[in-house]
């Protein structure tokens, strides 16, 4: 068997099963809810009951694709030839895509009703996670929960973009692009948005082709360019306006045969994420903005923000750094090598413990951060600029990131063109939703009943923020009006009324006001008509 055969008959089986109706719309009735639900936590033969049992409302034909080709049930030949047709399954049988009557790849359909309302359908290697015995160095997975993670802090293309005139192309690149989820799911059938998906891995590469993009109208051939390579290497001298990557970020000890190249690059540390990082600017047009996971080691007393901005060019680059995730490194080697489905108790579970927390301990790394970086091209001469913040609050199920990334960078950019007077002089709105909590504890002084220990702004969407402000604040804040006074102003009044020294109040006012600006709890009033296209 050729790789060439194996990914041409791959390619017809593809084409097959989406004329055979193949979608998440099909497995969605085949599945009903209550299959999809289990599906979707790993307990793939409880879908597959569900599956059989409602089978009196489903097409014995539907019902064969679901169970062949989502769940990968094993299918006796005769069911196969019926799907597929006696020779391609034969052919199939002869290439190994089918092994005991099991699919041994995963086609599946993968939505981002944020991007587009698109649907693609995705191929690559099964779950290695639900793969215990799958030990290629070469695994491609298909869309783990980093990719979509990533995907859900990426903005979608404003519909200004969308509409642009063919010569007028949106560049997006998606470095080390993997099985092309995001390359496929980003790309929108639109004359005016081009993908570019790059990986060192020509295999990766090969399943990345046979997806398929388009929207829920239907599916049809990608329309991505893939170019292999290392790193930056096979897009030199080229700009994009937006880039992508989700890059091998796992700091594991080095030179192992087993080793993962989808997750784990051979630098030392978090030296992958560094020069993806540290590169991404140079191949950005102005005002591009690049989308990031990365991770970072660090030792003790070593701050994420210091060692995250030594990542960064000096000038040209507008930063904002976002750690979701800190752990020990037992955490850390537990979680890779559970990904793996290594048994820790075991004597190689043990050994690989061993390794790969001597190797860390003699770099001096304790914690591991996880998060995103988010970047935006300025003029070269312009200052770099980078903010650090922790978003580890849980955020409920379905909240979409991507709006609130390309707003911070507004609010970012409209603070860095103002000075303090002219932010006195501008008038402001609350956001919609933000909310006011007031926290109290029992009275322990007086005996009973309770007293006010916080109050806090909350934003009850998106990041889901929260700052604590006083009665000054409150009053402040409760004051603003995007058609009314400069908060100039409205200082003024309230000093007044309170017998309070104005020029004092509004120098410890400002910094705090700005908070809440980058947070956006508070936005000005020249912002409000972007944000609401945005």
């Amino acid at each position: 068997m050729t790789a060439d055969n194996f990914f041409t008959t791959l390619n017809t089986v593809v084409s097959t099963v989406q004329q055979r109706g193949y979608s998440s719309e099909l497995i969605g009735r085949v599945l009903s809810d209550r299959g999809l639900a289990a599906a979707n936590s790993r307990n793939y033969a409880a879908a597959a009951w569900y599956a059989r049992t409602g089978k009196a409302t489903t097409a014995e034909i539907d019902l064969a694709v679901v169970l062949g080709c989502y769940l990968r049930e094993p299918l006796s030949s005769t069911k196969w030839d019926e799907i597929l047709g006696a020779e391609l399954a034969g052919k199939m049988h002869s290439h190994g895509i089918i092994s005991e009557g099991r699919l041994q790849v995963d086609i599946r359909p993968i939505s981002a009703t944020v991007h587009g309302d698109v649907e693609i359908l995705l191929v690559s290697d099964p779950d290695a996670a639900a793969e215990i015995h799958t030990t290629d160095s070469n695994h491609v997975p298909g869309a783990g929960n980093a990719s979509m993670s990533l995907l859900n802090v990426v903005p979608p293309l404003s519909a200004a973009a969308q509409e642009q005139a063919p010569a007028e192309v949106t560049e997006i690149l998606d470095l080390g692009c993997g099985s092309g989820v995001l390359s496929l799911l980003l790309e929108s059938n639109s004359p005016s948005v081009r993908v570019t998906g790059t990986d060192i891995s020509q295999r990766a590469l090969a399943f990345a082709r046979l997806g398929r993009a388009g929207t829920a109208r239907g599916v049809e051939p990608n329309n991505v360019e893939w170019l292999h390579g290392s790193w930056f290497e096979p897009v030199r001298g080229r700009t994009f306006d937006v880039i992508v990557s989700n890059p091998p970020f796992v700091m594991a000890p080095p030179a192992r045969d087993e080793a993962k190249t989808y997750r784990e690059s051979g630098l030392e540390l978090d030296s992958a994420s560094a020069l993806v990082v540290g590169e991404a600017a140079t191949y950005l047009r102005p005002r591009g903005r690049a989308h990031l996971l990365a991770g970072w080691a660090l030792a003790d007393g070593e701050s994420a923000a210091q060692r995250i901005s030594g990542w960064l060019p000096s000038t040209g680059v507008r930063a904002w750094v976002v750690q979701r995730e800190i752990v020990n490194v037992a955490e850390y080697v537990n979680t890779w090598l559970s990904d793996e489905g290594v048994d820790t108790r075991s004597a190689e579970g043990r050994a690989r413990v061993e390794e790969w927390l001597n190797y860390l301990a003699g770099h001096g790394v304790s914690r591991i951060g996880m998060g995103y970086v988010h970047l935006e091209k300025l003029d070269e001469d312009q200052a770099t600029e980078m903010t650090f913040e922790v978003l580890d609050q849980p955020l409920p199920a379905g909240t979409y990131l991507g709006f609130e990334v390309a707003e911070w960078f507004e609010r970012a950019e409209w603070l860095a063109q103002i000075d303090r007077e002219q932010l006195l002089d501008s008038a402001f709105a609350v956001r919609p939703g933000v909310a006011i909590e007031r926290v109290e504890v029992t009275d322990s002084e007086q005996g009973q009943g309770f007293k006010e220990l916080a109050v806090r702004l909350s934003r009850t969407e998106g990041p889901a923020w929260t700052h604590e402000i006083d009665s000054h604040v409150r009053a402040i804040i409760s004051g603003l009006n995007p058609q009314g006074l400069p908060l100039r102003d409205v200082v003024e009044l309230y000093c007044a009324v309170q017998g309070l020294d104005e020029a004092l109040f509004s120098d410890a006012l400002i910094p705090i006001i700005t908070d809440l600006i980058r947070h956006g709890f508070v936005l000005p009033a020249a912002l409000l008509t972007v944000i609401e296209e945005e």
